[in-house]
């Protein structure tokens, strides 16, 4: 799939002089930018990682933070790299993960590429230039389209599988694979083309099923590495996926490959790392960072802790009348379980069972959640305990 072969390009040169700081030159964004300048002193990386992140966030062309205590090698040659690694370092931290849909990997890929000079001074200053995919306006109309969507979609009254589901049904249903006389057009790789102009490559479309499950509440990340396909038709194709928290792990998506089947078919939804490529035997997804440490190790120890994935496929619980976890019982589980929903509803009017849940919690059929439901359903647990084989069915029409 279509991606740029430096997702975000590493510094291109770094100019280290003792006691002064002469600006580089970068090139000439193809969009308008704002052209801001400012100057901020922070006591740690952190601090001026967080600096950073609002520039990006507002798009700032240019900007310079400063760090206390940082010192680099007498030797030229150590110090340039000694600095580019300070660079690099920083924008990392800028891109941590946050839960918030404009942040993390978001922004991450939303830089287009950066150029920073760094001085010798104490507190060190350190200025980047950066380009962008898109404008802080674009920007704008991205989230008010992003929060007219979501708002469609009634995500509230869903579990966090429904809402996952919900938004890849979306994407996949309404965001095409961006043309080829395209392919020279800079915002196909922004989330802002796929929502507002209804196509994009894989990294746009990434970058939208990313905002819109952390702006619902579900931690993901986008993935970056290459599409491998071992008829030689594409070998090594640079491509983007995503990962989303489920119970506790971790499942893999690929939006990209599911958009020829507008919505009606997931072959690449909610899989496991043996699993996800299993549609085809000739093409493999391979994580892979080439872009220096503003990315992740995608391969490293620390990430897949971090981010454990599952094994298989996820498999969504089925339900049943009375029974409300799934687990293919009737019990006092599941009587709790519908108290609970009682409760919530009760007092403030909110709701933790999925739509299914709902229609099965509902064992008299008044459409009503209540203590009557919950009371049948001890009522059937202690028929069955005592030795009675009667379905639920029949019970609740003897009721």
């Amino acid at each position: 799939m279509k991606l740029p072969m430096k997702i975000l390009a590493a510094v291109s040169s770094l100019v280290v002089l003792a006691g002064s700081m002469i600006p580089a030159s970068a090139s000439a964004a193809t969009a308008t930018f704002p052209q801001i300048v400012s100057e901020n002193v922070s006591s740690s990386m952190d601090e001026a990682a967080a600096q950073a992140r609002e520039y990006l966030k507002a798009r700032s062309a240019e900007f310079t933070v400063k760090v206390d205590n940082i010192k680099f090698s007498s030797d030229k040659a150590t110090a340039t790299a000694e600095a580019e690694a300070l660079s690099q370092s920083l924008i990392y931290k800028a891109f941590e993960e946050t839960g918030n849909g404009n942040e993390g990997d978001y922004l991450r890929f939303a830089v287009k590429k950066y150029h920073c000079t760094i001085g010798t001074q104490n507190p060190c200053p350190l200025t980047y230039q950066v380009e962008y995919y898109t404008t802080p306006e674009e920007e704008a109309m991205l989230d008010d389209k992003v929060e007219q969507v979501l708002s469609t979609l009634t995500l509230e009254q869903k579990s966090d599988y429904e809402k996952i589901r919900a938004i890849y049904k979306y994407v996949t249903e309404k965001v095409s694979y961006s043309p080829s006389n395209e392919m020279k057009n800079q915002y196909i790789y922004s989330a802002y083309n796929a929502v507002i102009y209804g196509h994009a490559v894989c990294q746009g479309i990434a970058q939208l099923m990313y905002k819109m499950l952390n702006d619902s509440g579900i931690p993901c990340r986008i993935i970056a590495g290459i599409s491998h396909d071992i008829s030689g038709e594409n070998p090594d194709g640079n491509h983007v996926w995503l990962i989303a928290k489920l119970e506790g792990k971790y499942y893999l998506l690929d939006p990209t490959w599911d958009l020829r089947y507008n919505g009606h078919y997931f072959l690449y939804f909610m899989k496991g790392s043996d699993d996800f490529d299993s549609v085809s035997p000739n093409i493999t997804h391979i994580p892979r960072n080439d872009n220096g440490l503003s990315f992740p190790d995608y391969n490293s120890e620390t990430f897949r802790n971090t981010y454990p994935i599952s094994q298989y496929e996820y498999k969504p619980p089925t339900y049943s009348l009375g029974d409300l976890n799934g687990d293919k019982h009737i019990d006092a589980v599941d009587a709790s379980m519908i108290l609970a929903e009682y409760a919530r509803i009760s007092g403030n009017g909110s709701r933790v069972f999925n739509s299914e849940q709902k229609k099965f919690a509902d064992l008299n059929g008044d459409n009503l959640i209540d203590s009557v439901d919950a009371s049948l359903v001890l009522a059937y647990y202690s028929t069955v305990s005592n030795g009675k084989d009667i379905d639920i069915s029949e019970f609740l029409n003897s009721h």
